[in-house]
C-alpha cells in the first residue's frame, strides 16, 4: 500500500495576495486555523505576519520568495 502523494506548496498556501502590517508586498499563506485571521499568518516563503487590512499608500508587489517557492514545487 503506498502513501498518499504529498500536497504541492500551491496546495498548502492557497490564498493569495495576503499583505502582512507595514508590508510592502503581497503573500501566499495559509488558511488559518478555524478562520482565526487576527492570528500570526505563515507565508510560503516563511515571512510571517499580522493581516493588514487597510488600503496601502503607495505599490505594492508580489512576493518573489513566495512565488519562487510555488514556483520551484510545481517543476518537481
Amino acid at each position: 500500500m503506498t502513501a498518499p502523494p504529498a500536497p504541492t506548496l500551491a496546495e498548502l498556501y492557497p490564498i493569495e495576495n495576503v499583505r502582512f502590517v507595514n508590508g510592502r508586498t503581497h503573500h501566499r499563506t495559509k488558511r488559518p486555523d478555524d478562520e482565526r485571521w487576527w492570528d500570526q499568518l505563515e507565508a510560503a516563503c516563511g515571512k510571517t505576519g499580522w493581516l493588514a487590512r487597510g488600503y496601502p499608500g503607495g505599490t505594492i508587489k508580489a512576493c518573489r520568495g513566495c512565488a519562487r517557492a510555488v514556483g520551484a514545487d510545481e517543476q518537481q
